[in-house]
């Protein structure tokens, strides 16, 4: 019979350049065109004036909204990213408390093999009622609990029990045989894991799902 195992059900600005007037032209349009050159300076300030100013309005126009608010990002991120589920992670709280049990069955005949553990949990979605839980009689999870997932932990000890009207001899044959091999000479396996003695409920956080 085989032994179980460990079981587990990231642009450059341009440069501008002015040429300067020759010194007799300079002059004459000093004194030519003085007044003109006064009221044109006054206009260039003007013009000058009001192109910064229309640059300034095209810059408050570019004008990003003012920063959010830490408390605002964070309860955005909360709202993206998924919560943890609560789940609860039951074991017993003595060692050598899990037992696995299987019964194989061939018409009247029966073979019972249980391997003690050392440990063990499963993890449910919503916190079990314990209140009607015998410690000293225990009980099979499979039957008692739905759970996706659980874990025995180092398997120490195994036991076989056989049917009276088995041989020894036909008793130690059937103990070398695998599962498959079993299944092919007609048997059939039924198959149970308890937990005895005081259990111990633990609330964990599961990661979500991917």
């Amino acid at each position: 019979m085989p032994a179980k195992t460990k079981k587990t059900t990231k642009a450059k600005k341009a440069k501008r350049v002015t040429k300067p007037a020759s010194k007799a032209t300079a002059n004459k349009s000093k004194k030519a065109k003085k007044p003109g050159a006064r009221k044109t300076g006054k206009k260039a300030v003007a013009k000058t004036s009001q192109a910064k100013k229309t640059v300034k309005k095209q810059e408050q126009g570019r004008r990003t909204p003012a920063e959010t608010s830490a408390k605002t990002v964070a309860n955005e991120r909360a709202a993206i990213e998924p919560a943890q589920k609560t789940a609860w992670r039951i074991s017993p709280e003595i060692s050598q408390s899990v037992v696995d049990i299987d019964i194989w069955k061939k018409g009247d005949l029966k073979v019972e093999h249980l391997t003690v553990y050392r440990t063990g949990w499963i993890i449910v979605d919503q916190l079990p009622d314990l209140s009607g839980y015998n410690p000293d009689e225990g009980v099979s999870i499979f039957e008692e609990f739905e759970f996706e997932e659980h874990q025995v932990v180092d398997g120490s000890e195994e036991t076989s029990f056989f049917s009276k009207e088995l041989p020894q001899q036909e008793c130690e044959r059937l103990m070398t045989l695998s599962e498959e091999e079993l299944e092919g000479e007609g048997w059939t396996i039924e198959s149970a894991t308890r937990f005895s003695g005081p259990l111990v409920v633990e609330e964990v956080a599961v990661p979500p799902a991917a």
